[in-house]
């Protein structure tokens, strides 16, 4: 079983390889460090105190401090993993940039998943902890600590999720929140999807895509219940006549206003108003 850090070390790497029917007798303690736990061949199910899972090669697991974890054979083939742990003075510097919760991001996961490109790139710089491993010196943990900040911020920014890429995923999200504050500051232009789309550097398909995806709503459905509720809004919060009201929400007309408005509310514009003043000045 995989010792803790040997005293004096705030880091260590274990490449090891077994046999197919190799098994932890008992659960490892991840105490006062973190673990690191990737798949280079074979598969495995893990276990641990709030999940258990198959991890097949090239995938990750993030191991948080005082947790336990225990690995068992699911198939006749043989397996090869690497195994890196660390103590907090080795991410220090890491978690006040991008704060522990990002870490704990990546433990609540449980089993994380890249792109072939991804697996590439996380393997270079496995490689290089592993040389700095064995030939350490006095400077090892400097350049160690540098790799492992590497690893974490390469895994955070190109993991899987749901499917997505993070970075894919990110980009939506970004993309979705400057799509909806442009559209909320431009009600009255009427701003088109591909108008829209033009102002968040996309294409008008992917930003459609995108509305469906997260706001399970389309574009146009989305911005017509916008033109809606702004509109409500003029017809209580101020003196403007329909017309007026049907300009600054951004409608043809002000008969095309009260015919959407309709649809949506059950009552006309002007009813709206008269309903909800007098429901205003009821005695108390």
């Amino acid at each position: 079983m995989p010792l803790p850090l040997k005293p004096g070390y705030n880091f260590n790497y274990d490449r090891t390889s077994r046999p197919s029917h190799y098994e932890m007798t008992i659960a490892e303690a991840y105490t006062d460090f973190y673990g690191i736990f990737y798949m280079l061949s074979g598969n495995r199910l893990i276990y641990s105190s709030d999940f258990t899972s198959i991890v097949q090669a090239g995938e990750m697991v993030f191991i948080p401090r005082n947790r336990y974890r225990r690995t068992t054979y699911i198939s006749d083939a043989p397996y090869e993993r690497i195994l890196i742990k660390f103590s907090d003075a080795m991410a220090a510097d890491l978690f006040q940039t991008i704060g522990a919760e990002k870490y704990n991001e990546l433990c609540e996961e449980h089993v994380i998943r890249f792109t072939e490109q991804t697996q590439n790139k996380i393997l270079s710089i496995l490689k290089e902890m592993e040389r700095e491993w064995n030939s350490y010196n006095k400077y090892s943990e400097l350049i160690l600590k540098g790799l492992l900040n590497r690893l974490i911020i390469l895994c955070l920014n190109e993991r899987i999720v749901s499917g997505i890429h993070m970075l894919d995923l990110e980009k939506k999200s970004d993309c979705l929140a400057n799509a909806i504050k442009y559209v909320k500051a431009h009600l009255r232009e009427n701003p088109s999807l591909n108008e829209t789309a033009r102002q968040v550097n996309v294409s008008s398909s992917y930003l459609s895509k995108i509305f469906i995806s997260h706001l399970h709503t389309p574009f146009s459905s989305f911005l017509l219940n916008e033109k809606i509720a702004y509109a409500q809004r003029l017809l209580l919060g101020s003196k403007m006549n329909m017309t007026e009201i049907a300009i600054e929400a951004g409608f043809s007309s002000s008969s095309y206003f009260s015919d959407c408005f309709k649809r949506a509310t059950g009552m006309s514009p002007m009813q709206f108003r008269k309903t909800n003043e007098q429901g205003n000045h009821k005695p108390a």
